[in-house]
């Protein structure tokens, strides 16, 4: 994650069990993790006075002594959440529990005008901030979400024409530099993959995020509930994988034949003659197939069910080679229509093996919109968590060493 090492000190354990909502008292953290009260009293007291744990009371009523509950304390840090999309970008604040502090939309196209971008988000993090009563000092980890590829390693998109005007815009390293802290910038489809698993209970991962708007994207979470983003970054871009060699149907992407030049959003306006959105109106196309699927439009109905078809085989395949125990769906396709969902459901229970779909639930996003923000924020908490050099590891050394 950070380059620290990953074995857990007695404090870091005690510091996750309490963002995790595990433990909220001295008495449950000695309980959970079998140490002793007295070694729970050295930690927990030495958080205390660096800020990372806080510690309120909680009355009980007339009789008895109020309980003390342990939170996060504004030592932990920060995370700013700055979530790119092609008509807006989200910036949020969020914490070391995972916990959105606040968020602000910003509506403002992605292309053509990088700069411009992301000189209006650094002024709503200004903002956010200062109505928080927070410093720069109090950030100490940046996580973005864009919809394209991504060179993860890197910090930049991965190709020149998905978020074009981007692709040699160093996007980790200027927010980086930016907010003086480190910087992650990853696949939204990857983040609201972990948004997504955060819903879930353990036994319900592996997990399959189908992301089919505009692009198709996947988001894959292992069973220990860690992306799986591949050697560079780029698994899950499965919107460009080639169905079709002899076909004429040009992808956004520059090739032909892709499963995103048949059954993405844009793929079935272009099919109907929708035009697209306009700087003026950039969700126009979108308005328009709305009102042709409330009136039951039978091309549009067509079009989509055709759609869901070629999604299906897709998704079928992908059970087989992954074998998750849930898939779930979001994005603008699956919110048009309930026949997207029940078309992709039916083909993949009828194509996949049996052994891969009898405990397999295939079910709609419960996070909508909000997903990448979410697997943002979660992310952002897991490298505080991971006890980065200006936040949780002086306390760790600190607490350790007087132990």
């Amino acid at each position: 994650m950070n380059g620290l090492p990953t074995d857990r000190s007695p404090a870091n354990t005690i510091l996750r069990l309490v963002a995790a909502g595990v433990v909220s008292s001295r008495a449950q953290a000695a309980r959970v993790t079998g140490m002793a009260r007295s070694t729970i009293g050295l930690h927990v007291d030495q958080m205390l006075r660096d800020g990372v744990l806080a510690e309120t009371e909680e009355p009980q009523g007339a009789r008895g002594r109020p309980a003390k509950e342990l939170t996060i304390g504004k030592g932990a840090g920060y995370v700013v959440d700055v979530i790119f999309d092609r008509t807006n970008t989200c910036v949020a604040i969020s914490d070391a529990s995972a916990a959105i502090v606040d968020s602000r939309v910003i509506e403002i196209l992605l292309n053509p005008d990088p700069e411009a971008v992301l000189q209006r988000v650094f002024e709503a993090a200004d903002e956010l901030l200062a109505g928080h009563g927070l410093e720069l000092a109090d950030i100490r980890q940046v996580i973005a979400s864009v919809p394209a590829p991504v060179d993860f390693h890197k910090g930049v998109t991965a190709h020149r024409t998905i978020m074009a005007g981007w692709e040699r815009i160093q996007i980790a390293g200027i927010l980086s530099e930016h907010f003086e802290c480190p910087a992650l910038m990853d696949n939204d489809a990857n983040l609201m993959a972990l948004g997504a698993a955060t819903t879930l209970h353990a036994d319900e991962l592996p997990l399959l995020h189908l992301q089919l708007s505009t692009g198709i994207g996947a988001g894959l979470i292992t069973s220990d509930a860690k992306i799986h983003r591949g050697a560079d970054g780029s698994a899950g871009d499965i919107g460009h994988l080639r169905i079709d060699s002899r076909s004429e149907a040009r992808c956004q992407c520059g090739k032909v034949g892709c499963i995103g030049a048949y059954a993405s959003l844009h793929a079935v306006m272009s099919q109907l003659g929708i035009e697209r959105g306009t700087d003026a109106d950039p969700r126009s196309d979108r308005k328009a197939l709305m009102q042709l699927v409330r009136r039951a439009d039978p091309a549009a109905t067509a079009a989509l069910r055709d759609a869901a078809v070629h999604l299906g085989h897709l998704t079928a395949i992908l059970v087989d080679m992954f074998n998750p125990r849930t898939i779930v769906l979001g994005g603008a396709m699956v919110e048009l229509s309930d026949d997207v969902l029940s078309t992709i459901r039916g083909v993949v229970y009828q194509e996949a093996m049996s052994i891969a779909t009898r405990r397999l639930v295939i079910s709609p996003s419960r996070l909508g919109n909000k997903a990448a923000l979410v697997g943002a924020a979660r992310l952002g908490a897991d490298e505080l968590l991971e006890a980065s050099p200006r936040t949780v590891a002086h306390v760790v050394r600190h607490a350790d060493a007087v132990r």
